[in-house]
């Protein structure tokens, strides 16, 4: 149902009229175009056509009628845009009720509230909504909690349900003397939140837990349960060593149970099943450091559709090709991998970050297939040579803690442009002269040349190698300092 039909009516104030017949002389009146055009100037979003024509119909509630919006007042512009800018600066940590419907953390500007409760509750238009959300769906933003609900999935949809109910009668005006109330009769609306949102569970609910999720959740139970709600709260996840090993088998099940999980981290081989993991779909982070994930449970990863970033530690996989079906997948971890074919790494080319460390890694000539790779650490990794870095056009940093066993080819690095970062002991600088985004360069301090041919480059950082003390590693930044400014610098030995 249209909110204005072919007379120009409505539907919220003709819905209205059944039990208040002068209502639109009680509402006020309406802005001009240009109030509109200045309050979306302002927020740096358009308003919806429905939500722009019906403040040009009405500049919200009058004086003697209240709660027009389902119980809510509904605002004037000038208030819309005073307490858009006032929020603005709260410190906010919002969570959504719905998995990516709403976007986290701070207060957005693309948050239009146009009702409120007089307690310090709002109505928000969402033009800003998260992966899975609507344009201009409704949320919820209450003062008793920091998880937000989806309303409606529309300004227009929110206004069909007060109309629904304004003619069942669930929305009921009371005339009070002085002002004319609009009360819900189930009560206030985010009280139904749960019903309204379709939530499997009740925000009341308990589930019973019992071993380690009952000593992990200990402060947060409630007879022996953790409740629904905090679930929900539930961002991060670490199952650690020491608390599995004293509980024995972990079960993943709960885990399912909490909508915005984003982070996991398992440090135990105890865990029963990794099966569960492909119902966490919403997952960006993990980390597997358990031995009992074996490789046909990397099928279970296949699932995690926004996974960005992964580290898999102490597990005794040889293929990992599986990980190319990981689209969004841009950051791998592995650390003491000690049966991998690491030649399976050269199939995951959306990777811009990769780190090894501790393992066989081979000839590295399987990274040259990596061509969108911006970050690459190798520690206590044997390098044979530079050629694998060559066509890593995109990289900007790289670390390491070991030596190449051939330098022959290290003029082939002056090619990486948008080289911010190069950590490892340098002997010849003049490599580099092209490299103008260098910020921050390794130099080996037993044996250095060409500092001037780099001059053009913008250095703020060394890392000195093979100082023989604190003041041999001083005279190399006095060096250094004569044609550039630094912030810091480093000395180790290799």
């Amino acid at each position: 149902m249209p909110l204005f039909n072919e007379k120009d009516e409505c539907s919220l104030v003709e819905a209205l009229k059944m039990y208040i017949p002068d209502v639109e002389e009680l509402l006020n009146p309406p802005v001009v175009e240009a109030e509109i055009i200045a309050a979306e100037s302002l927020i740096g979003f358009q308003f919806p056509y429905e939500f722009r024509k019906l403040y040009m119909k009405h500049n919200g509630e009058g004086e003697q009628v209240m709660g027009v919006m389902a119980g809510f007042r509904w605002i004037t512009l000038q208030s819309v845009t005073g307490t858009w800018k006032w929020r603005q600066d709260l410190p906010y940590d919002i969570i959504s009720g719905k998995l990516d419907a709403v976007k986290e953390g701070g207060y957005k500007k693309g948050w239009i509230p146009f009702a409120e409760d007089g307690g310090n509750s709002l109505l928000i238009m969402d033009l800003e909504p998260g992966a899975k959300g609507s344009y201009s769906q409704i949320i919820s933003l209450d003062r008793n909690t920091n998880i937000s609900y989806v309303i409606a999935e529309s300004f227009g949809q929110f206004i069909e349900s007060i109309v629904s109910e304004l003619r069942t009668g669930d929305l009921n005006p009371t005339d009070m003397e002085e002002v004319i109330y609009v009360h819900r009769k189930r009560g206030h609306l985010f009280d139904d939140l749960p019903k309204l949102t379709n939530m499997q569970n009740k925000q009341n609910c308990l589930t019973p837990v019992s071993g380690f999720w009952a000593e992990y959740f200990e402060d947060k139970l409630e007879e022996g349960c953790i409740s629904t709600e905090m679930l929900i709260k539930q961002k991060r996840v670490f199952i650690g060593f020491e608390l599995a090993e004293k509980h024995g088998v972990v079960p993943l099940g709960l885990l399912t149970r909490m909508p915005n999980l984003k982070e996991l981290i398992i440090h135990t081989g105890n865990i029963a099943n990794y099966d569960v993991l492909k119902q966490l779909p919403g997952l960006t982070e993990l980390v597997i450091g358990g031995s009992s994930f074996t490789e046909s449970d990397l099928e279970h990863l296949v699932y995690l559709e926004d996974l960005r970033e992964l580290t898999l530690a102490r597990l005794s996989l040889k293929d990992v090709h599986k990980l190319k079906d990981l689209k969004k997948l841009k950051s791998l971890r592995l650390f003491r991998m000690d049966s991998i074919n690491s030649k399976t790494i050269g199939a995951l080319v959306n990777l811009t970050e990769l780190s090894l460390e501790e393992l066989e890694a081979g000839d590295l000539s399987y990274i040259s297939n990596l061509k969108q790779l911006k970050k690459l650490e190798l520690k206590k990794v044997e390098i044979s040579g530079f050629t694998f870095m060559k066509d890593l056009k995109n990289l900007t940093i790289f670390r390491t803690d070991r030596r190449a066993t051939d330098e022959s080819d290290m003029a082939a690095l002056g090619e990486l442009r948008k080289l911010e970062e190069f950590n490892y002991p340098v002997g010849d600088l003049s490599v580099f002269q092209n490299c103008l985004s260098l910020r921050e360069i390794g130099v080996n301090a037993q044996k250095f040349s060409g500092l001037a041919d780099i001059r053009r480059c913008n250095l703020r950082g060394i890392t000195i190698f093979e100082a023989t003390s604190e003041e041999h590693a001083k005279s190399i930044v006095a060096e250094f300092s004569k044609y550039f400014n630094l912030n810091s610098y480093e000395w180790s030995a290799l």
